[in-house]
């Protein structure tokens, strides 16, 4: 009894709700009031079943007793010393390990000592500690279906509880929801003449816009896509195949005659040697005279070398030709001007 009211009470306290001042809106708590009326509903049908329903003279019921805990042989057993554990060593070893369990299968289960729940249970408003007591402490049937009996009804009124509080809360948010106002078919406002001419105007100066934005990404997008190839218009020579024979066709002023030559080219003379006048075989790079042998490269270029000495006589005339006619002094005779003035300071 003193169980289900504290659970009676607890629950009132969790569901204590808090009310706060808010600016009210038409569309407040709707969806709070379709889960409550779900949930309502859902309680209802869980609550009705005829499983759930109560009978005064139940003749099946049977009262179940209490099991008691059980423990292993070795509960009462102090833990053993370091000094201990190394004695135990050899009995661990001879203990048989464990082993797995698979599914369906059983092993025998290990004897174990029973205790009365009577020892082990004590009043928790007493100081003193609980004496033993020898003989096992039993509940009469009656006693336990009057508690259950008292669960269930205090389960209903806790039930019916919570439906009055959230009937309380629905009426109170539909007296705060404002109505929601629909407009009526056929009710539309009628706009007068000058309204439809003023908003045509509005409308044909968007459009002559749009118009015009529309035409000039066109005819950027034309410009775009010209491109001015160069087409060639000279004359041409086509070539195709046909029946199996190939064809040359010359149009644009172009002709056979004109550029394909039916004269055979005449083959280039052989040259000559410049001194001994056998085939020659090479040619001078400095001269460009033919020769074919070893003997006539070196007459050809003393010859050369000959040719030119006499040149370089005729043209050496003296130092003061060569100053007045601006060629300067010779290699031998110039001297830079740090020179002239070292000898200039040692006549001196």
């Amino acid at each position: 009894m003193e169980t289900s009211k504290e659970q009676e009470q607890e629950e009132e306290q969790e569901e204590a709700h808090v009310f706060l001042d808010r600016t009210s809106r038409p569309t407040r708590g709707k969806r709070m009031t379709k889960l409550l009326d779900e949930e309502l509903e859902e309680d209802e049908l869980f609550w009705n079943q005829e499983a759930l329903k109560d009978e005064e003279n139940d003749v099946n019921y049977e009262e179940e007793q209490e099991v008691a805990d059980e423990f292993d042989s070795d509960f009462d057993e102090d833990e053993p010393e370091p000094d201990e554990e190394v004695e135990n060593d050899a009995e661990d070893r001879t203990r048989p390990k464990k082993r797995l369990i698979f599914p369906g299968k059983t092993l025998a289960k290990r004897k174990k000592k029973k205790k009365d729940l009577s020892k082990l249970e004590a009043d928790p408003n007493d100081e003193k500690p609980a004496q033993k007591s020898g003989s096992r402490e039993h509940h009469d049937g009656p006693d336990d279906n009057e508690g259950e009996r008292t669960i269930r009804k205090s389960t209903r009124t806790s039930v019916i509880v919570r439906q009055a509080e959230r009937d309380a809360i629905r009426a109170a948010l539909q007296a705060t929801m404002k109505p929601i106002k629909r407009k009526k078919e056929g009710e539309e406002k009628k706009m007068t003449q000058e309204e439809m001419l003023l908003e045509a105007a509005q409308t044909e100066i968007m459009n002559l816009r749009n118009l015009e934005r529309v035409l000039a990404r066109e005819e950027e997008v034309k410009k775009r896509a010209i491109v001015h190839k160069a087409v060639y218009s000279g004359p041409q020579i086509r070539y195709f195949s046909k029946d199996g024979s190939s064809y040359l066709e010359f149009s644009k002023g172009l002709s056979f005659l004109s550029e394909i030559s039916t004269t055979p080219v005449p083959y280039p003379e052989k040259a000559l040697c410049a001194v001994t006048g056998l085939p020659a075989r090479y040619r001078d790079p400095k001269t460009g005279l033919p020769y074919a042998t070893k003997e006539a490269f070196k007459i050809i270029r003393e010859r050369y070398a000959d040719e030119n000495s006499g040149v370089q006589k005729e043209m050496d005339m003296g130092d003061l030709f060569d100053s007045l006619s601006g060629t300067g002094f010779s290699a031998k005779q110039f001297l830079p001007l740090k020179a002239k003035k070292i000898q200039n300071s040692y006549c001196d």
